[in-house]
């Protein structure tokens, strides 16, 4: 008899086990809990200022003189400047100058300033990798 008990004893605690408890108790807590809180969030973003003023020149002579001044960047941490000289056939000539030029000129066979006009355009970069390019100036011919 000893030996049915338990059998009938181990029964029933694996059948418990299997089954988990019977009744309310086995049904999963049911609370619902709300709550929410509204933060406003602002993101910025650095830019780098342009150069201004900028000031393009030609001097139509043999050879003609391309000239180009400028206010340097106010942003932080310029590495330099790269002058561009945008000819009207789609022709980009750049130059790279330091952080401390605010002029540049050069000298141009008169055939190519006849030919073509040119504007100016100067990119201010940082030593951090970004860069932005100022406005073209007006148009130059001979």
């Amino acid at each position: 008899m000893t030996t049915v008990r338990r059998a009938l004893l181990l029964l029933g605690l694996v059948t418990a086990v299997v089954l988990g408890p019977l009744g309310p108790a086995a049904a999963p807590a049911g609370a619902a809990l709300a709550d929410s809180a509204s933060v406003t969030t602002t993101i910025s973003t650095a830019t780098v200022a342009p150069v201004t003023n900028l000031v393009g020149n030609l001097v139509c002579s043999t050879p003609s003189t391309m000239s180009a001044t400028w206010t340097r960047s106010t942003s932080a941490r310029v590495s330099g400047y790269t002058v561009k000289v945008h000819f009207s056939d789609g022709f980009v000539q750049s130059v790279e100058l330091p952080a401390t030029a605010t002029s540049w000129s050069a000298t141009i066979d008169k055939y190519y300033v006849t030919a073509y006009s040119i504007q100016y355009s100067v990119t201010t970069k940082t030593d951090y990798g970004w860069t932005t390019e100022s406005a073209k100036t007006s148009s130059f011919r001979c």
